[in-house]
This record gives structure tokens, C-alpha cells and sequence, in this order.
């Protein structure tokens, strides 16, 4: 997902920015969901990329406060910015580190919002929303 994209949902969401935020993606047997706060958010302006660490890593994860509200979050985020300069939203995965020795890390491409206005959560989905599933996605 691009940052272009990623402002657009969010604008035509509305307020949004009290929720609580979440990085999400199917469980290993598909029959749950893997979810862990942004620990981190990373701009990198050379490569045109915006990487998000899950606080389950063992990289530094003071770059947000322990409750995850994604108003805090968007805070981090480039502004608007032009299709030429777009930003690549990724994510660090595996969310949660079974063993940190042995776990591999590596990006993915952010693949959808999911927004749960009952709930008041905002899930960024690390897979696409079809892999979850029926009934694991917040309503």
C-alpha cells in the first residue's frame, strides 16, 4: 500500500484518531489472527519507505506510547505527499516472535485497513483481508 492510499482511507474514515490500532495477520493454522501494537514507526526518506515494527520485536520500540491509539501513530507519518514521491507502507513480520533467536524478520507490503467502528479499532493488515478468517476481522 502507498502513503497516498493509506491518507485517503483514513480521511474518508473520518475521526478515526481514538482508536486503538493494531497490526494484524493470520495465525501460522489461519484459525486466528497474530496481533501486536506498532512499536515503532520508521520514515525512511531515501527509500521512500514507511516501515512499521510491531512491539513484539527486539528493536527499540519508544517511538510510541504502550496504548496503542492511532492517532499517535499517524502523528509519525509523512504528510500529504505527491504520487512521484509516494511513500511504500511496509510492515515487520512475523508480528510475534516465537523465539527471537530463531525468528527471521523481514517487510511486507502493507496490505489494507481494516476499520472497526464498533469495536473503535483500526487493524492495518499485514495479509490480505481475504486470508482472515470469517468472523476474525472486528466489526
Amino acid at each position: 500500500m502507498r502513503l497516498s492510499e493509506f491518507h485517503a482511507l483514513i480521511q474518508a474514515a473520518g475521526d478515526v484518531e481514538s482508536y486503538a490500532l493494531w497490526l494484524a495477520a493470520p495465525d501460522k493454522d489461519g484459525i486466528d489472527v497474530d496481533l501486536a501494537a506498532v512499536g515503532r514507526v520508521d520514515v525512511q526518506f531515501e527509500a521512500a519507505e514507511v516501515r512499521l515494527y510491531p512491539a513484539s520485536t527486539k528493536t527499540d520500540t519508544d517511538s510510541i506510547e504502550p496504548e496503542p491509539a492511532f492517532g499517535i501513530m499517524l502523528s509519525q507519518l509523512p504528510g500529504q505527499v505527491s504520487l512521484d514521491e509516494d511513500f511504500r507502507m511496509l510492515v515487520e513480520i512475523p508480528l510475534l516472535r516465537d523465539d527471537v533467536a530463531t525468528d527471521s524478520p523481514s517487510f511486507a507490503e502493507l496490505q489494507a485497513v481494516h476499520i472497526a467502528t464498533d469495536s473503535r479499532e483500526v487493524w492495518l493488515l499485514a495479509r490480505p483481508a481475504s486470508e482472515f478468517a470469517d468472523g476474525l476481522l472486528p466489526d
